[in-house]
């Protein structure tokens, strides 16, 4: 099932691939220029009249624009909406007409389930880049995304066909299911998500920086986790549908966001090593190379030279890529400085661009006030964070499993009060998790911005 299940979602998966390709921008740059003109013709019967001389470059360059999410207090509207409105359609079926109530529930049950399981998501997504202040590429943003929802069917498979084997209890006991939710999912999705944020290790910039990829990438984990749980819950009904969209979207979202976040920071923390970035990127390009000069001696012209000779540009060694780097690194960033609320502009690097532009950046620096540490500060260490991270995604699955199970089954409450307990442990971890992800993104706002 696997095997069929990949090759029939492979056509898709390069579809997806594909629309994903970064758009390209033409760029028209007008420069001062006393041997240029004041007059140049553009394409399509335009023109461009400048009140200057000036020469005109054109380029063609990668849309890199900034993502812009809807603002969060709109989306979380919505969720309400929804959620409302599978509550309304229970207490009409309670109290007016059983069949008036299921057939409308028909009819928007499937809108109410694309919304449920997709839309808080996106609203946790716009409250996280709100409360970090980190502007991103809509392309690298869907990237981290798309990471997380690819880690969780390697997280399903090992949770589904593997885990199962190693536990040595009963299926038909507690103890197996127990050890299912509370031991081998969390174990293996952290794992994974770990491993999705991983991959972008070259582009992280700090312990900052990881924390948003690893959040994102837990949200994309989430969507798809959300995709099959809310479609079941559809299932048992609009008050159901209700419950579950109400607890994933404000509990099980952040949770699974929060907890790869920790291992993201870890991460970050490990892209300030230079060096280490460094032989990253060396063994990166080192294996680009060696794929051109395989394609190559195939036959295939890869990197469109016109020849069959491999790849033609620089090939350095580590020791020779390390020195470099360390040449290129600055002894201090060419950056303008914004102390506090008080902006005042430092060096501002004045390198040429090939294009003509001045290349500058901004880095924020925050004020002694600010910079004092508050908030929760995870480990800096990814073995000791993924384990904190695991920790507490066993505590969830663990706790509520136990929580309806326990009163029940070893108490002996009746399943009126199993549920009604199991209502209020929900409460308490959902509140928990919230209370945690804002102490969290605090310390990690607390830190200077990288």
């Amino acid at each position: 099932m696997v095997l069929g299940s990949s090759l029939c979602s492979a056509p898709l998966v390069i579809l997806i691939v594909r629309l994903h390709r970064p758009k390209l921008v033409h760029v028209i740059l007008a420069v001062p220029d006393d041997s240029g003109a004041e007059s140049h013709a553009l394409s399509e019967g335009r023109s461009l009249r400048t009140p200057a001389k000036t020469k005109l470059s054109r380029f063609i360059v990668k849309d890199d624009s900034i993502l812009d999410v809807p603002p969060s207090r709109h989306l979380w509207v919505i969720f309400a909406t929804i959620v409302l409105a599978g509550v309304a359609i229970w207490a009409l079926i309670l109290t007016v007409s059983e069949d008036i109530g299921l057939i409308l529930f028909i009819i928007l049950a499937i809108p109410i389930w694309l919304v449920g399981f997709s839309l808080p998501v996106l609203a946790w997504w716009g409250t996280s880049n709100q409360l970090l202040g980190l502007s991103t590429r809509r392309r690298d943003a869907e990237a981290w995304l798309m990471a997380g929802m690819a880690s969780a069917f390697p997280a399903f498979i090992f949770n589904s066909l593997i885990f199962p084997e190693l536990v040595p209890f009963s299926e038909e006991s507690w103890a197996f299911d127990f050890s299912l939710l509370a031991i081998g999912a969390p174990f293996c999705e952290e794992i994974f998500k770990a491993l999705a944020v991983a991959l972008f290790l070259p582009a992280i910039k700090g312990p900052k920086h990881g924390f948003q990829i690893g959040f994102t990438v837990g949200l994309g984990f989430a969507l798809i986790e959300n995709f099959q749980y809310i479609g079941a819950s559809v299932f048992g009904g609009p008050i159901a549908t209700s419950f579950t969209i109400l607890v994933r979207g404000i509990g099980s979202i952040p949770g699974h966001a929060i907890w790869t976040a920790m291992a993201g920071t870890a991460i970050g923390w490990i892209a300030t090593d230079k060096e280490f970035k460094t032989k990253m990127s060396w063994r990166a390009r080192s294996m680009a190379i060696s794929a051109i000069d395989m394609a190559e001696g195939l036959g295939i012209d890869t990197d469109g030279d016109g020849d069959l000779s491999g790849f033609d540009g620089s090939r350095p060694t580590l020791e020779e890529a390390i020195r470099q780097e360390s040449s290129d690194s600055p002894e201090h960033d060419n950056t303008w400085s914004i102390l506090g609320s008080s902006a005042e502009p430092s060096d501002i690097n004045q390198d040429e661009h090939p294009m003509g532009v001045s290349d500058f950046s901004l880095t924020y620096v925050k004020s002694p006030k600010t910079m004092k540490s508050s908030g929760i500060q995870t480990p800096k260490r990814i073995i000791p964070a993924i384990s904190l991270s695991i920790a507490g995604h066993s505590f969830w699955n663990g706790s509520s499993f136990l929580s309806f199970f326990a009163p029940t089954e070893w108490f002996g409450f009746d399943d009126g009060q199993g549920v009604a307990f199991m209502i209020l442990w929900t409460v308490f971890l959902i509140s928990s998790v919230l209370l945690f992800s804002r102490s969290l993104i605090r310390g990690i706002n607390s830190l200077e911005s990288r």
